[in-house]
C-alpha cells in the first residue's frame, strides 16, 4: 500500500485545479472579458460572471474529484505508469528552485 506524500498531494490538486479551469474555460473568459476597464466597480459590475465561474470551479473541485483522481493516480502507480521517483525528483528541484528565488530576492544588509 502507498501513501501519498504533501508533493504528491499538491501535484494532484493543481491537476484537479488545471482541470477545473479548463473545463470552466469559457465562463472564466466571460468573467474576465467583463473585467475590463474596471477596477473598484467590478465587485458589482462582473458579481453575476464571478458566481458563475466559482460555482462552476467549485463544482469541478470536490473532495469526491478529489478522491478519484487519488485512486486514478495510485492505480497508475500500481501499473507502472507514474514514476514515483521521478515525481520525488522533480518536487526536490522545484523547491530547491524556489530557495535560491528566495534568496535572491531576500533584501541585503549594507
Amino acid at each position: 500500500m502507498h501513501i501519498l506524500t504533501r508533493a504528491e498531494e499538491e501535484v494532484l490538486f493543481k491537476t484537479l485545479k488545471a482541470n477545473a479551469l479548463k473545463e470552466c474555460d469559457p465562463i472564466v473568459k466571460q468573467f474576465v472579458e467583463c473585467t475590463h476597464g474596471k477596477l473598484v466597480t467590478v465587485l458589482w459590475a462582473c458579481r453575476k460572471q464571478h458566481r458563475a465561474m466559482n460555482d462552476c470551479l467549485m463544482a469541478l473541485t470536490t473532495q469526491a474529484d478529489m478522491d478519484k483522481l487519488k485512486i486514478q493516480y495510485l492505480n497508475d502507480l500500481a501499473e507502472g505508469k507514474v514514476d514515483h521517483a521521478q515525481i520525488q525528483r522533480e518536487q526536490k528541484q522545484k523547491e530547491e528552485e524556489l530557495k535560491r528565488k528566495s534568496k535572491s530576492n531576500a533584501p541585503g544588509v549594507h
